[in-house]
Parts: C-alpha cells; sequence; structure tokens
C-alpha cells in the first residue's frame, strides 16, 4: 500500500526553444522556432527506466527528468507534409523513441546519455542534438537524435495511436501495423478484424499484456478487446479472443508484477482483473467520481493511481480499495518514478506528489518507508498514531536514493538499502553506513530482520555473485557476521523465528539458519516452487506456517500477485484474492497458528491444525 507524504510540488512546463548548442537540421523538417503554443503536450510517454519523461506536442518533442524535474533536451519541427504528432512510444531498451506523425509517418528519435564534454554531430541531415536548461543543475546530459524516418504502406489513413511492447504497434483508422524496433515490418491487420464486428471504431489505445503473446485494444465505443497467442500472424477466433463489453473504458494499464488489469471508464468506476492462465477475470469494482483519464500500475504491482477528470489523483490497491485522493489541477497523464513517486501532468503543467509505502516488520509497529527518510508507529498511544520519523543519513541518500527495500526489527531499528549499498538506524536517529568500497559494488535486492541480524540478499556487481548476509544490527558495518552463495538472484527474504527463508528469481525457496555461533550459514531445505506453478518474479510474500519450520512436510504460504496460494507436497493451489496475509499462533487444542488475509473487502481467517503437517 501507498500513503501520500509531504506537500505536492508545482511545476510550469517551458516548451520555449531549448537554448545551447547550435542545431542543424533535422533530414525530415525544417527547425522553427515558432510553435503550437496553445495546445501544449499533448502525449506523454515514461521511459521503462522511470527516470524520464517524453512528452509531444504537435509540432515537438522534449525531454525531461523526473527527479529532479528538469527539461533536458527538446527537437521541434515546422509541419510538414508528414503531419502533426500525435503519439510516442519508448522501445524497452530505453534508448529510442518512436514517435507517430497523423499521415502514416514514424520518426525514430536516438536518447543518447553524454558524457561531460558535448560532442555536436556535424552530418546535419542525419541527427540533432539540443542542450537542456536542466543540465546545469547536475543533471547527466540527455540529448535527442534525429535518425530514420519510416512510411507506413497505409499513408491515406491518418495514425491514431501508437503502443510499445516487445515490438512496436501503430493504428490507424483503418489498420494495426506491428513493427520491430529495427523498422521492419512484422504484420498487420485491419481494425476491422481486431473489432471483430462491424462498425465504425478507432483504436485509442493498445499494447501487450506484459511479458506475454497477448495484445489489448481499446476502441472508441468504450469496449476492450483482448487477442491471445499473437505471433506473426494472429488467429482471432475463439479461446483467443476475450471481449469486455459494456464498460465505456477510456484507460487500462496492465501490471507484469502482480498480473492484474485496471480499466477506467466515462462514470470514474475502476474494474479490476486478475489474469490466469490466458484469461481474463474481474477480482474487484471501485467506483469514482469523473471520467478515468489515465492510470498507471507502481512498478511492485500494489497500487495503482487513477487520473479523474475532477483533477483528483486516486491511490487504490490492487484489488481497488481507496487508499488516499489528492486534487492538483487539470490532468491528462500520471506515471511512478523510480521510487514511491508519481508524476502527473497536463498540456502545460506537471506536479510530483511523494508517497510512502510499508516495509516488512518483525514486531506489531506498522513501517513505512519513502524515497529517502522512514517512518515508524509508536505503539501504546490511545490518542492516535504518533510516528517517528528518520530521514536517512544525508551522505547515503544522496548517492543512493531512492531506497527501494526496506525492513523494521521488533525494537523499531530499520535497515535500508537503495541503488547501492546499505544503512542501518541505531534508532536515534543516527545511521550506520557500510565503508565506500562496498557500498559502490554491493547492490541489496531483500531485507529482513532475524532477532538481532539483518539478513541481506545481496547482488556483487564486482564479482558478479549473489549471495545471502548476515549483519548484526547494533555493530558497525565493516563485514557481515556470516554469508553463502545463493545460486541466483534473490526476490524475497522473510524471517520466521530463526528461520530464514530466500526466494530466487529462479523459483527456488531455501531456507536458511544462523550456525556455530552465528559465524556460519546453513542451509536446512530448499523447495522447488516454480516447479508448482509459481512465478518468483510475482510473489510479494512467501513463508512457512509457524510450528512447522522443522517439519519436512510444512506448507508454504505464498502471496503471487492478488493470489493466495499454498505450495505443499509438490502441488500449490489457490486459496483465493489476498492484499496482504500474516501468520499468528493461536495454540487451541491442535490448532497451532492461523493464517489472516485481506481479499479486498473483509479480513478472512482459516485455522491451520497440526494435523495437517
Amino acid at each position: 500500500m501507498y500513503w501520500r507524504i509531504g506537500g505536492v510540488e508545482h511545476y510550469v512546463l517551458n516548451l520555449e526553444e531549448v537554448k545551447g548548442v547550435a542545431r542543424p537540421r533535422p533530414r525530415s523538417a525544417t527547425f522553427s522556432g515558432t510553435q503550437d503554443s496553445t495546445m501544449g503536450v499533448t502525449r506523454w510517454a515514461s521511459s521503462p527506466c522511470r527516470q524520464l519523461l517524453a512528452g509531444a506536442t504537435a509540432q515537438g518533442v522534449y525531454l525531461w527528468n523526473h527527479k529532479p524535474f528538469a527539461q533536458l533536451s527538446s527537437l521541434v519541427y515546422e509541419t510538414t507534409e508528414f503531419g502533426r504528432i500525435v503519439d510516442l512510444v519508448w522501445a524497452p531498451s530505453g534508448d529510442t523513441l518512436f514517435v507517430a506523425l497523423s499521415r502514416g509517418y514514424i520518426y525514430e528519435l536516438s536518447v543518447q546519455r553524454r558524457g561531460d564534454r558535448v560532442l555536436e554531430y556535424v552530418f546535419a541531415t542525419q541527427h540533432y542534438f539540443a542542450r537542456g536548461p536542466g543540465e546545469e543543475n547536475g543533471i547527466g546530459g540527455v540529448g535527442l537524435a534525429q535518425r530514420r524516418t519510416f512510411r507506413l504502406p497505409d499513408t491515406n489513413s491518418d495514425v491514431v495511436c501508437a503502443g510499445a511492447a516487445k515490438y512496436a504497434m501503430v493504428a490507424t483508422g483503418s489498420h494495426v501495423y506491428r513493427m520491430t524496433w529495427a523498422g521492419a515490418l512484422k504484420s498487420s491487420v485491419t481494425v476491422s478484424e481486431v473489432y471483430g464486428r462491424g462498425g465504425d471504431v478507432e483504436v485509442v489505445q493498445m499494447g501487450v499484456l506484459g511479458d506475454t503473446d497477448m495484445e489489448y485494444f481499446v476502441f472508441s465505443d468504450g469496449s476492450v478487446r483482448i487477442i491471445g497467442n499473437v505471433g506473426d500472424s494472429v488467429d482471432m477466433v475463439g479461446d483467443n479472443v476475450q471481449t469486455l463489453d459494456g464498460l465505456d473504458a477510456t484507460a487500462l494499464d496492465y501490471s507484469a508484477t502482480s498480473m492484474m488489469m485496471a480499466v477506467g471508464t466515462t462514470t470514474g468506476t475502476v474494474y479490476l482483473y486478475a489474469l490466469e492462465g490466458k484469461q481474463l477475470h474481474r477480482v474487484g469494482r471501485a467506483d469514482g467520481n469523473g471520467r478515468v483519464r489515465a492510470l498507471r500500475w507502481s512498478a511492485d504491482g500494489t497500487a495503482v493511481a487513477c487520473v479523474h477528470a475532477t483533477g483528483h489523483i486516486v491511490m487504490r490497491t490492487l484489488l481497488g480499495r481507496e487508499v488516499n485522493s489528492t486534487r492538483v489541477g487539470d490532468i491528462e497523464f500520471v506515471a511512478w518514478g523510480v521510487g514511491a513517486r508519481v508524476f502527473a501532468a497536463g498540456a502545460r503543467n506537471a506536479w510530483g506528489l511523494g508517497f510512502a509505502r510499508a516495509m516488512s516488520s518483525a514486531g506489531n509497529s506498522v513501517c513505512l518507508f519513502s524515497d529517502d527518510m522512514v517512518l515508524v508507529q509508536a505503539r501504546g498511544v490511545d490518542e492516535g498514531a504518533v510516528w517517528r520519523v528518520e530521514h536517512v543519513a544525508a551522505s547515503y541518500a544522496g548517492a543512493n536514493a531512492p531506497i527501494r527495500v526496506a525492513a523494521c526489527s521488533a525494537d523499531g531499528r530499520v535497515a535500508v538499502a537503495g541503488t547501492r549499498g546499505m544503512a542501518v538506524s541505531t534508532g536515534h536517529g543516527r545511521w550506520r553506513l557500510q565503508r565506500a568500497a562496498r557500498e559502490r559494488i554491493v547492490e541489496y535486492t531483500a531485507l529482513a530482520w532475524s532477532g538481532s541480524h539483518v539478513a541481506a540478499a545481496c547482488v556483487d556487481h564486482a564479482r558478479n555473485t549473489a549471495r545471502l548476509e548476515f549483519w548484526m544490527g547494533g555493530r558497525a558495518l565493516d563485514a557481515p557476521a556470516a554469508s553463502i552463495d545463493l545460486d541466483a538472484r534473490a526476490v524475497v527474504v522473510s524471517a520466521h523465528g530463526s528461520a530464514v527463508l530466500v526466494l530466487s528469481e529462479h523459483g527456488m525457496l531455501s531456507e536458511y539458519a544462523l550456525a556455530a555461533g552465528g559465524a556460519q550459514v546453513e542451509l536446512r531445505r530448499a523447495v522447488d516452487v516454480a516447479a508448482c506453478g509459481v512465478d518468483a518474479h510475482c510473489v510479494r510474500q512467501v513463508m512457512w506456517a509457524p510450528g512447522a519450520c522443522g517439519d519436512s512436510g510444512a506448507a508454504v504460504v505464498v502471496v503471487q500477485g492478488a493470489q493466495l496460494r499454498v505450495v505443499r507436497d509438490g502441488r500449490a493451489s489457490t486459496v483465493g484474492r489476498a492484499e496482504h496475509v500474516s501468520i499468528s499462533s493461536v495454540n487451541i487444542g491442535s490448532m497451532h497458528s492461523a493464517v489472516w488475509w485481506y481479499d479486498g473487502m473483509q479480513v478472512l481467517a482459516a485455522p491451520v491444525s497440526l494435523d495437517d503437517f
């Protein structure tokens, strides 16, 4: 879950000519200082790394840094025979932009990072560079370079929109084209074939559901169609097609992490769908006010930011529950930054909002972390929650923000990790830091407190190895107390008493514990949950049932996307939908524990008997 903290930052978009390096003319258009100043930015796209934002007016393409927000570069065209700019999309590599023009043409722009010294291109008919005003603020230089211009086979029909995935998609009024990012045409299909029935409709949004071979299309009549098994040719019959009618859809986004799809409508209602196999099943509905203009899932797939025509940004959980709502202004676009930061924009204005999310906690306190601080809720206060706020040491946060993973101990100490290295609080506003040499090369991917130790899964980029390290929380972070090499990068770490569970990206769940007085790490057992159909990249929580840690037949409780699953005896069964799961001891007769979970509407519990093991 995400909670908004701090104020709202407001930016006025500067769409004037970017000053700096002399600009040679791009091949396909001539540079003009006059622009469509009344329209402003009509299309936005966030880079795959979530660090850059590209915006398009009818005549130009602009590039901004997300945080700090600053304009880096721009490329402005005169209106030519190619038409106005109608959409733009990023390649998955993050170094290419495809810009769709209304008359069936596509510009290929290269997004290139420069060093301290700017080298101008001499081949003026092919390339273009501009220095952005934001580069003077210590932000690395990023330039736009005009490369090739492609012409679609159907130039008599205006381009409507574009979509990005493993390949580029461009829709005109009559056809949908699929292209490689090298510019080769993969296939094409008529809009009427995709729509599957009679009627004069246009494609208003399209894309691919994550890493699947399933494409989605939102049509101008508000219907949504999902087409599976898409290859060089498309078979739009039978189980390959799923139509979602009666939605009056206006916006759609899919999270590959939680395998959830959110659909916004004209009435303000947001529908949530879970992808199971090749079919989407509705699992949630959230009513709202005002047409949904845009929505976007967070990187971890646990929250979706929804933009309404009323000017509100509404944060919802993966099953639709509203967490908070903020009114900022006339918004058409929303995107997530690298950390817990949301960017919203309209034609002439933009806003930045900071959020905090929950971290794993070994105690009963509610603990949150943002990009550069942690919040721990103090207990035992009758008049309401009291938060202890600790700003992460500036020497660490300045070089490694945003904070990506965090964990809280039973006594309120916090361990955090950003882009590199780790920091551990002493509980009194002070932080212990690792040595600079380790901080530069070690990336921590998951953290959990096991007693007085921090169990930290990491990747050593110098040795190209993955490890599990145990650090004493009350001592200097000079060297781990014990460590063990892992076969693959860890995605989830959880602690249960003396047992530490590590789920690797390959789907192997291993149980470790400290031995030899805390000087060694021993492997107790391992379970291949991938063989049971568990996708490790979509797992948010994993745990043994308490009291069964020494039992060879213990069950593994897994939260995969929005599903609560139990893995036992080589099989995985789905119990139901879940946003969050916890296990507590009950000790009533033969009942030793209970599994509690929230399914979006109510809290459910299932007692677990010793007989089950």
